[in-house]
């Protein structure tokens, strides 16, 4: 027969009791929001307002250095009474508009050399300095710019042949 070994394996004494452990009541003075309650009373404090000045600062610096960079957008006083003597002198200042005259031909425009004329030079330059191809009496030239030198329109012509040069006003005709 066989005899059991358990008792000598397993030495006989009481669990504990679990049970009564579980079923306890929790411990009353534990608090977890203690520190919630503290960060609460720090809110009451207004927030800083050191951004708010910082921004209003560098707007207002990059605003006067926009100012300063366009001078001519500052306002200008509007003057009530008019000095009778400065009334006269205003009006009798020319109108610098009415001295430019008005060019007599556009771009792209056909041209020749006025009648009378048999052959002239174009001019490398617009000032009439370096002198350049020239050119017959009837030959199209087609108008590529005009510049105003001296009160007088000059124009940069360019022939047929494909030459270009600088011609005065006063030697142009429309072409016909």
């Amino acid at each position: 027969m066989m005899t059991s070994t358990f008792p000598t394996v397993f030495p006989s004494y009481s669990l504990p009791k679990w049970n009564l452990l579980l079923a306890e009541e929790p411990n009353k003075d534990l608090e977890f929001d203690e520190g919630l309650e503290e960060d609460d009373l720090d809110q009451s404090k207004p927030p800083s307002r050191k951004p708010l000045l910082w921004i209003l600062l560098l707007l207002l610096a990059v605003g006067i250095a926009y100012w300063s960079l366009k001078p001519n957008t500052t306002f200008k006083p509007h003057v009530q009474g008019v000095d009778s003597a400065e009334a006269v002198n205003s009006s009798e200042a020319p109108n610098l508009d009415a001295l430019i005259p008005s060019p007599m031909f556009l771009e792209n425009q056909k041209v020749s050399l006025v009648e009378g004329t048999k052959e002239t030079s174009l001019f490398m330059d617009s000032k009439a300095g370096k002198p350049g191809p020239m050119v017959k009496a009837g030959d199209a030239m087609t108008i590529l710019d005009g510049m105003l030198q001296d009160g007088h329109w000059v124009y940069q012509v360019k022939t047929h042949e494909g030459q270009i040069g600088w011609l005065s006003e006063s030697k142009l005709k429309k072409h016909s």
